[in-house]
């Protein structure tokens, strides 16, 4: 078992800026800029983790060397994913104190960003998503409200946050489309189809009138339905369907093999997934190919001589 050894830093004179009051002012000029609070969140949590296992006050204590003891013990003590948003968060935090005049240096510039390794995504088959689709039923809120989330994120290829951001003034009925805030509060324009615009209807009527509510998606007492709720919807249903560990996002990953299997292409993929760059995207591209081993399983241009291959059993001397 490893221990989690604290880190230990000189701190300097109280005269210098504090750490924690350069993490509050980057804090607000990130909020000025206009990014998502989920962003803001998510610098203000990774930037207060690096405190606190580091012990570090001041900035003058801020080195290469011990961003990348930290960043090896969040890789130890948590997962590489989590090292990896450490060294994002400090990365930009770094950037804004260099672009500020605070530091001579980017003590970040010559830290390696932590690799994670490539996992293989395996998305549901047909049937699998059938299976899902039957679960609850048709005629109550819960079963219609389900058949809408599963449609919307196996068509659409939203994220968790994006579905419960949705709001009834999103949707185009006209157009067939989504209003969608994704990440970096970046809007897109997402498509459905016509399953999906039926699933959508359905769980419209059941929904009914809420005043002063405008999620599209609620919860059964009529509040916004919230990230958890939906995990936690898509998990169950999972788990009736015979699909242990289901999670919203392995729907995404569903889509995305989908649309380029049934002949979609990378571009529009990227667009219809909010991607920022094409990196993911290739990833699915690659799994929406992997089904060539069934495919030269029935194919096999070398299966033809298989025949010749088979005479003449029996055991023979080697020669």
């Amino acid at each position: 078992m490893h221990t989690r050894a604290r880190l230990t830093v000189v701190t300097g004179p109280t005269s210098r800026p504090t750490f924690q009051e350069e993490v509050a002012r980057f804090l607000r000029h990130a909020e000025a800029k206009g990014l998502s609070p989920a962003t803001v969140r998510f610098y203000q949590q990774r930037l207060d983790s690096f405190a606190t296992r580091t012990g570090l006050t001041h900035l003058h204590a801020l080195t290469p060397d011990l961003a990348r003891s930290y960043l090896a013990q969040e890789r130890e003590a948590t997962s590489p994913a989590t090292a990896r948003h450490g060294w994002s968060a400090l990365s930009a935090f770094c950037a804004f104190l260099l672009a500020e005049g605070v530091l001579d240096a980017n003590p970040m510039e010559g830290v390696a960003r932590p690799r994670i390794p490539v996992k293989v995504v395996k998305p549901l088959s047909e049937g699998e998503v059938e299976a899902l689709l039957s679960q609850g039923s048709p005629r109550t809120f819960c079963g219609t409200r389900l058949r809408a989330l599963v449609l919307l994120l196996v068509d659409c290829g939203l994220r968790a946050s994006e579905v419960v951001g949705l709001n009834e003034g999103d949707v185009d009925w006209n157009e067939g489309t989504l209003t969608v805030m994704g990440k970096g509060a970046k809007e897109r324009t997402v498509p459905f189809g016509q399953a999906t615009r039926a699933a959508l209807l359905s769980y419209q009527t059941r929904r009914g009138e809420l005043p002063g509510e405008k999620a599209l998606f609620v919860a059964a007492y009529g509040t916004r339905l919230r990230r958890d709720d939906l995990h936690d919807i898509i998990r169950r249903a999972g788990e009736q369907a015979g699909l242990s560990g289901l999670h919203p996002h392995k729907l995404r990953h569903t889509c995305a093999v989908m649309f380029l299997r049934n002949g979609g292409d990378a571009f529009s993929l990227q667009k219809l997934l909010g991607h920022s760059s094409l990196d993911m995207t290739r990833r699915y591209a690659e799994l929406a190919q992997s089904d060539v081993v069934a495919k030269h399983r029935a194919a096999s241009p070398g299966d033809r001589f298989l025949s010749q291959v088979q005479k003449g059993g029996g055991r023979k001397r080697l020669r």
